[in-house]
């Protein structure tokens, strides 16, 4: 069984604004004659570190979660983490994040993006193979 955590649009389109924002900037600060490039590095590494915030924040809102017999793959818009079911403990809700998390055997919660609070009990049902 499978769960999204789709991007929220409005989201998606503040944070391509502020790219090209950004992007927009910079070229104009660049090519208006105004500062040399080789004299303004430390700006353009923070106008960077900035584009790479903006592009991890775009990443980090989506994710998906796949529950089966053999384990999880949670997929937190990054990466993908496979979890065996053996190392699964218990999934229960997490009121805080308002979603769901599993507990491992290492003592460590996985947030299940996607997975509403309604569907923990199909979670299980899914990692026991039913």
């Amino acid at each position: 069984m499978t769960w999204t955590r789709h991007r929220p649009k409005a989201l998606s389109w503040a944070l391509l604004l502020a790219f090209v924002l950004v992007i927009g900037v910079t070229v104009h600060r660049y090519t208006a004659g105004g500062t040399p490039l080789t004299d303004d590095l430390l700006g353009l590494a923070v106008r960077l570190a900035v584009l790479v915030l903006i592009a991890l924040a775009y990443l980090r809102t989506g994710g998906s979660t796949t529950a089966s017999r053999e384990g999880l793959v949670v997929h937190n818009g990054i990466r993908a983490t496979e979890v065996p079911a053996a190392a699964i403990t218990a999934v229960q809700e997490d009121p805080r994040r308002g979603g769901v998390v599993a507990l491992l055997t290492t003592g460590q919660g996985v947030e299940l993006p996607g997975v509403p609070l309604t569907d923990v009990r199909q979670v299980r049902r899914a990692l026991a193979g039913r």
